[in-house]
């Protein structure tokens, strides 16, 4: 499990204790109106897209055994064992596979490098469910990428799978040839084909990378990761105490959080007194408005520019556009497990409880 999601495997009776849970029944999400966070970071409209201009199936919600027809004690089970499923992937993953593994660079003439494979794979996205899918070393997320302004850095791509593809690098304000559209910037990077990008990365930020070729297919099939940027100098930065990573993803897959879905998901443990800087990304092509149970996220930048101190804003729901960044500082000060999850309630919650685009914070 990532360092920063879980410090150290918690046991869960102790994780039940902790949270004062032991006899007690979990409070569920609710709620039905879909709020999103304003301030002067408004995002922006979405883009009209023709209908038949991409042929994508529809999402899949991560539920299953959903029926209308359950009776409200079936309804219950459902979601107390979603719950208890859910607690145990913390000590125990119920899903093989793991992605966003922070990858490092070995370095050459001061040079950072690191080699990407873009693979055909079976992803299990929530317990049993096996999808095909594409993925950046073997995973998805793919490998957290991370440097710092000014680094020169090379990043060399072998291509095995079944069709073309190239990188985008979402966010980083690079010179034209390394901007990974095909055709435009460069030839695709064929089947079996390797190419490689090299560059001085100008702009700090939370940034993405992707493929851009088929991307509707090839994105939503999990071809994505995190290239974070640090600046050489955090002055006017928040102060924190760690992050998180939050990857956000749907269609073909379902709905995903960080390439799983809820029971899935990694829990996010904190102390009351912790700041959290969370990295939100949306990869996939819906809006999801994530909201925090029993805390607040004090958003102070957005696609890797700082805002004016004077314009962060406290919020406990964040509205997360596709192909957006927004940097916000978690705190929870109350102890406790916690909902946070996306507040359209369809990619969240069915009879049958939780799925999806769900988490948990524990503050301890």
């Amino acid at each position: 499990m990532d360092e920063h999601l879980l410090d150290g495997r918690v046991g869960r009776r102790k994780f039940l204790k902790r949270a004062g849970l032991v006899g007690a029944t979990l409070p569920v999400a609710g709620g039905f109106i879909v709020s999103a966070c304003s301030g002067s970071a408004a995002p922006a409209a979405p883009a009209t897209v023709n209908p038949n201009s991409v042929k994508v199936p529809p999402p899949t919600s991560n539920a299953t055994n959903v029926s209308r027809s359950d009776t409200p004690e079936q309804i219950d089970a459902g979601h107390k064992k979603g719950i208890e499923d859910f607690l145990k992937n913390q000590t125990t993953p119920l899903t093989k596979g793991k992605g966003m593994v922070e990858l490092a660079p070995r370095v050459e003439n001061g040079v950072k490098i690191w080699d990407l494979t873009m693979d055909e794979i079976d992803w299990e996205t929530v317990p049993g469910k096996l999808e095909k899918a594409r993925g950046y070393n073997n995973m998805i997320p793919g490998p957290t990428l991370r440097a710092t302004v000014g680094d020169r850095v090379r990043i060399n791509v072998k291509n095995n799978l079944t069709e073309s593809s190239t990188i985008h690098f979402h966010g980083i304000l690079l010179d034209n040839k390394n901007d990974g559209v095909p055709y435009v910037t460069q030839d695709p990077i064929k089947p079996g084909a390797s190419f490689t990008y090299e560059f001085t990365v100008p702009n700090q930020g939370s940034h993405m990378y992707h493929s851009h070729l088929n991307s509707a297919d090839q994105v939503n099939r999990g071809l994505l990761g995190a290239f974070i940027i640090d600046p050489k100098d955090k002055t006017g930065w928040p102060a924190y105490d760690k992050e998180v990573i939050l990857i956000l993803n749907d269609s073909l897959l379902g709905f995903t959080l960080n390439g799983k879905g809820f029971p899935a998901t990694d829990a996010i443990v904190m102390k009351p007194t912790e700041k959290v800087l969370v990295r939100w990304m949306n990869e996939g092509m819906m809006y999801h408005p994530m909201h925090l149970h029993g805390g607040t996220m004090k958003m102070f930048a957005r696609d890797g520019y700082l805002m004016p101190q004077g314009q962060w804003y406290d919020c406990d729901t964040i509205d997360v556009p596709p192909g957006s960044r927004m940097d916000c500082i978690m705190t929870v000060p109350n102890p406790g497990v916690w909902a946070f999850h996306c507040h359209v309630l369809s990619h969240a919650e069915a009879p049958n409880g939780f799925f999806g685009l769900v988490t948990a914070v524990v503050a301890q």
